[in-house]
């Protein structure tokens, strides 16, 4: 088969071009900058979000994966660029006979107050589901992305800040499962919309308390109002200094809500390592 992968450099996207290449497919890898090394039975086409212009040539593509997005600021407000692109892609692809294939969050709800979780339920109610795959994902457990940043972190320092208790619930899936399912859904043509995630619910707390086992450090927790918080990320913001956690982030974690998943997996026919297999891997 042939796949397009948009965000083909990024995190979930590097690890579907791996994946793909290693099931023998071929991959067209749409990115901003042409890879250093090209893989064999790979192509590459320039796609920018904020260049309609670099609309892909999809001649030949079985399914298209959207993993690219604009992160957002105050000074791009890239909501709007990535709705209008991810729809033009849509319709490309509806158009071509292409299976499209959306990545979403589970941050994603009528009551997110993130621009990143706004504007991926705003796409997800205008992509149709009998005529797309949308995957609702957890948190994803990986080399690189915001675990990989939190791990990092502790690497550094065992204490960590816990908003309000820590007792904000979180639903991690494994990057290897993710996109394991990512490839059976492409194989099967399937569409609909679906949570990807484990159903067991942890807590913030707990999560920091595995990874920094994995760091090797013994998490020292500092119990912070969430405004503070709010506030000593958007000072770090300003002044453009690393952090692993952004006001994105942080307006993600306010609204996270539990989810039951089981129904899910089941139609999809998949079993997920939970929270500490998926640690244990990496």
């Amino acid at each position: 088969m042939h796949i397009a992968i948009t965000g083909s450099n990024g995190f979930i996207g590097s690890e579907l071009v791996s994946y793909f290449l290693a099931q023998g497919h071929q991959v067209l890898m749409l990115q901003r900058k042409p890879p250093e090394t090209l893989p064999v039975n790979a192509s590459y086409q320039k796609f920018d979000l904020n260049d309609l212009q670099t609309l892909p040539d999809l001649k030949g593509a079985d399914a298209l994966i959207h993993t690219a997005y604009v992160p957002y600021t105050k000074r791009n407000g890239s909501t709007a660029k990535n709705n209008e692109g991810t729809m033009v892609l849509y319709n490309l692809c509806f158009n071509k006979g292409v299976q499209f294939i959306f990545l979403s969050s589970m941050s994603a709800h009528a009551n997110a107050v993130s621009q990143y979780g706004r504007h991926k339920y705003v796409l997800e109610q205008q992509l149709k589901p009998d005529k797309s795959l949308i995957l609702k994902l957890g948190l994803v457990i990986g080399k690189d992305g915001l675990f990989s940043r939190m791990y990092h972190a502790f690497k550094k320092m065992p204490w960590a800040v816990l908003v309000a208790g820590g007792k904000q619930p979180v639903q991690p899936v494994y990057i290897g499962d993710v996109v394991k399912v990512i490839g059976q859904c492409v194989v099967a043509r399937r569409t609909g919309k679906y949570t990807l995630a484990v159903n067991r619910v942890y807590s913030i707390r707990q999560l920091y308390t595995a990874i920094a086992g994995k760091a090797g450090k013994k998490p020292i927790f500092i119990p912070v109002p969430y405004r503070v918080v709010s506030w000593g990320i958007g000072v770090v913001e300003f002044f453009h200094l690393p952090f692993p956690v952004s006001t994105e982030n942080l307006l993600g974690l306010k609204q996270l809500q539990p989810v039951d998943t089981s129904a899910d997996l089941k139609t999809l026919g998949v079993t997920l390592l939970d929270l500490k297999q998926s640690i244990d891997l990496l």
